[in-house]
């Protein structure tokens, strides 16, 4: 996967803004690294997309306008032990998956409630990568190490199901709307609402056949 990337010696740290007025920033120390990987199989690795809302040391956040257009540059992170320990580790996954009896509360701890300065154990691998595009919600996706984390998330959510498989892979494991926080105001999701990623996924498909990891369309489950 290759490892961190050049050492930008004296930056700030990160600071996620509070989603209220009187609530506290979240400060992040900056991670070791930086700037370009520079070694392993991904040191030539083009990022294309973005950014379109990324976190920079300083309390600072940059754009590429609407993030969308080419954009070629160098990969670059930041790796953090900070943000692993606090908000990734060991404990607080198992606190995610045996604390939470509802989806709701199991979303709200996985992600972090908002004001909380607590970014939970998703926001906590993002923040442990950094970079460009780790910190960047939007096209994170562009780091390859972001597959591997979110293999984790999954496997946190498929082990929280399995506790009680018939209820939380029903109706009663979904909650809220389309959008996350409803930000912008969407219906709710329900069994029948239709998912349609476009280019990102396969044909569109109901909710309801999303839910098992073994009686829709998927076939796998974890170890």
């Amino acid at each position: 996967m290759s490892g961190n990337g050049a050492k930008v010696p004296n930056q700030g740290p990160i600071v996620i803004s509070a989603p209220s007025p009187g609530l506290p920033d979240l400060v992040i120390p900056a991670g070791s690294g930086g700037g370009c990987v520079t070694s392993g199989p991904f040191k030539d690795m083009k990022v294309n997309l973005g950014p379109v809302n990324l976190s920079i040391p300083g309390n600072k956040s940059v754009s590429n306008g609407d993030g969308l257009s080419y954009n070629p540059r160098c990969l670059k992170r930041d790796l953090s032990d900070y943000a692993n320990k606090r908000f990734a580790n060991a404990s607080s996954i198992a606190r995610t998956i045996i604390n939470q009896d509802n989806i709701e509360d199991f979303q709200m701890t996985m992600q972090g409630v908002p004001g909380t300065n607590d970014i939970g154990i998703h926001g906590g691998g993002h923040y442990s990568m950094g970079g460009d595009p780790g910190r960047d919600l939007f096209v994170s996706p562009g780091d390859p190490f972001f597959y591997l984390h979110h293999g984790m998330i999954d496997r946190t959510w498929w082990i929280w199901q399995m506790l009680d498989a018939k209820t939380r892979t029903s109706a009663a494991g979904i909650s809220g709307t389309g959008t996350f926080l409803n930000q912008p105001p969407s219906p709710d999701t329900t069994l029948d609402t239709i998912i349609d990623l476009g280019y990102a996924a396969g044909p569109p498909i109901r909710m309801r056949d999303l839910m098992s990891t073994t009686d829709g369309p998927f076939c796998y489950i974890y170890l």
